[in-house]
């Protein structure tokens, strides 16, 4: 799975948490337990340039418990995710960054000018997260490629103009880390 892909999928989870307010642990399960649920017709333009999706990242295994005793109707279903490096990772970083958002969505909004986190649409508030996050706790991605792919995912995900209040709003971030 490409960096690109991996990012995505980041944010279509944390998306879904943040609209939907849910457990986060049911959450993964029914995502990745569904996994891969796009077919290659479905690529947006953001993962387009990656290679295509990869198969059977989440393998499912059926076991059937034995049955303590004939009166017994239905077996139970014990579902077993096999899981990659990169789906460990993609649950990992989520989990961080919803525990992170109030200081993420702090940061946000000590940086918004004339306008309140609250009115920020939801995509573009959940991109802004996860290149914060990446910009400030994620040590393997470089501040400028969090922002670069921010605005990229905007472009896909946000309307018209997100990909310009993205960039306005991490550029914003990122010059006053520097100047720190």
């Amino acid at each position: 799975m490409t960096f690109r892909e991996i990012r995505d999928h980041k944010f279509k989870i944390l998306f879904m948490y943040y609209c939907m307010k849910t457990d986060i642990d049911q959450l993964l399960l029914n995502y990745f337990s569904n996994f891969p649920y796009e077919d290659d017709d479905d690529e947006n333009e953001y993962t387009k340039s990656s290679s295509k999706y990869h198969q059977n990242v989440a393998k499912v295994s059926i076991k059937e418990e034995e049955k303590e005793n004939e009166n017994v109707s239905d077996a139970a279903v014990a579902i077993t995710l096999t899981e990659d490096d990169n789906i460990r990772d993609i649950k990992n970083k989520v989990k961080e960054v919803i525990e992170k958002t109030d200081e993420i969505d702090k940061l946000i909004a000590d940086n918004l000018e004339s306008w309140d986190i609250k009115r920020v649409a939801k995509a573009e508030i959940t991109i802004i997260r996860l290149a914060i996050y990446e910009m400030y706790y994620d040590a393997s991605i470089d501040i400028p490629v969090a922002i670069n792919e921010a605005v990229e995912l905007a472009k896909v995900y946000g309307d018209d103009k997100a990909d310009k209040f993205v960039n306005g709003v991490l550029s914003t971030i990122y010059r006053k880390r520097i100047n720190e």
